[in-house]
């Protein structure tokens, strides 16, 4: 296994099958245990619907940064392509791989076949005490430095979530 490729997405809601889109999409690539920042991949989608307020304040990303950006038909195909058979690496990789396979699918280009590692489960495996797994609690457990500020957008959370998996291996 040469390349994993961290995956984060943000997006509108929770879920893509009550109508929340995909806003951002970011990935990194992980070869042999090393966070490659050049084989990256990074696009805002413009949504076709206004962004709530909520997330704007979680992610900030506003209806303004994707109103020039393009749909989710055009971007999806650049990133499977950029991903390839590399497994997929996320926080809560459930959640990804969900909106992943539903606009996939709706765009005809069917299911995500990649294996798939998920830090929050390892975190679980590894720290079994621990009462939340959440992405900034395993960081901050990791004692991996991160900026508050540049949290719940793609490409950062997909490079701390590289980082993280990184020292969860390690700690294996």
């Amino acid at each position: 296994m040469n390349r994993i490729v961290a995956v984060d997405l943000e997006t509108t809601g929770l879920d893509p099958y009550s109508g929340a889109k995909i806003i951002e999409i970011g990935g990194i690539g992980i070869h042999n245990l090393k966070v490659v920042e050049e084989d990256s991949f990074h696009r805002l989608v413009n949504p076709g619907i206004p962004i709530p307020q909520e997330i704007t304040l979680l992610n900030g990303i506003t209806d303004e940064m994707v109103k020039n950006a393009d749909s989710i038909e055009m971007i999806l195909p650049q990133f499977l392509r950029f991903l390839g058979n590399s497994p997929i690496l996320a926080h809560n990789a459930e959640f990804d791989v969900k909106f992943l396979n539903y606009y996939s699918e709706k765009i005809g280009l069917g299911r995500i076949n990649n294996r798939v590692f998920d830090t929050m489960v390892l975190s679980k495996e590894i720290f079994p005490n621990e009462k939340s797994h959440s992405l900034d609690k395993l960081l901050e457990r990791l004692e991996i430095n991160f900026h508050a500020q540049k949290r719940h957008r793609s490409i950062e959370d997909a490079i701390l979530t590289a980082k993280a998996f990184i020292k969860l291996i390690e700690l294996l």
